[in-house]
């Protein structure tokens, strides 16, 4: 797989996945619609390297790297699904949209190296107007959405350590590998979690969206999405994977307006704006130090051609 198909699948998948995650808790409790999930990915991705023949590796290196892959797998989605139940769909993509600026800020505590230019800070800042304007919203503010969106910065922060992480660990194996190894690892949290917060067995609806929707995410949002985000991750690191979220909220809050009646309230678009504003400047500010950098490289090689 090529990195821009990898790049055009991860915007499907993460344009679609908010709306699935709504549709899946419909009729399922949340932490049941999470695990139901993982356990099918589990399961058909295991086959499926079997099928392949590809290593599932269990070293000592591979567990630390499934182990930092599990507080964005486990961890940061479990705290997705809870919040799903306060927020609109398409708002849980936005939050998301926030990733690449704390991701290089635990990239830079964690792995070291770079600066923090002025640009750069103000596009901080920027994004966390945009932040600020979304918790000034009347749903979040009457309606108790305060609440999913705690829950969302928490989940995006685990999101986003969790790559950095993995991205430290410099594991290398197949993506698909990686993917189910962290998935299994993952079974027995979500079990835990489903006898503790939930502990009934769930009676599938078949004429609603939500065991349709755990099939979809479940195949395509957690196999699939995962194998292509883990081996966007390899190529270009924790930061760049993170550049998709720049397009991914205006697909999911259309989506959710259009699919699911969702209200698209003028905080909303406000700060969905700043936030977006913001990872574009973050953005061009990274292309101009990689253009500035490869200058200076070069320098030397111009000056010794025009000696010769």
């Amino acid at each position: 797989m090529s990195v821009p198909v990898a790049y055009a699948t991860i915007i499907v998948i993460w344009s679609t996945t908010p709306l699935g995650i709504l549709w899946s808790s419909e009729t399922l409790s949340p932490v049941t619609a999470i695990a139901s999930r993982m356990l099918l990915a589990a399961a058909f991705g295991y086959a499926l390297l079997r099928l392949l023949k590809i290593d599932l590796i269990w070293s000592a290196k591979a567990l630390k790297a499934y182990a930092a892959s599990l507080l964005g797998v486990y961890a940061a989605m479990l705290c997705t699904y809870m919040a799903a139940g306060y927020v609109p769909s398409g708002v849980i993509s936005v939050m998301y949209a926030l990733s690449p600026v704390i991701s290089n800020l635990l990239s830079r505590l964690i792995i070291g190296g770079g600066r923090l230019s002025r640009v750069r800070l103000l596009s901080f800042f920027i994004s966390f107007a945009g932040l600020i304007a979304i918790f000034k919203d009347d749903w979040v503010i009457q309606e108790n959405g305060w609440i999913g969106l705690l829950l969302l910065v928490l989940a995006v922060f685990m999101y986003s350590l969790s790559g950095v992480l993995v991205q430290k660990q410099n594991f290398q194996a197949h993506p698909l590998s990686i993917t189910v190894g962290t998935l299994l690892l993952s079974l027995p949290l979500f079990a835990l979690s489903w006898f503790l917060l939930d502990g009934d067995m769930p009676s599938i609806d078949w004429s609603s969206r939500s065991p349709w929707a755990v099939i979809y995410l479940a195949f395509v949002g957690s196999l699939l999405g995962f194998a292509c985000y883990f081996y966007i991750i390899k190529e270009l690191g924790a930061t760049a994977v993170a550049t998709v979220t720049l397009t991914t909220p205006v697909f999911a809050l259309a989506l959710g307006n259009i699919l699911n009646g969702e209200a698209i309230t003028s905080d909303l678009l406000v700060g969905t704006s700043l936030i977006l504003i913001g990872l574009m400047m973050y953005y061009r500010s990274t292309e101009s130090r990689i253009e500035e950098k490869m200058s200076v490289e070069s320098e030397p090689v111009k000056t010794s051609v025009k000696t010769c």
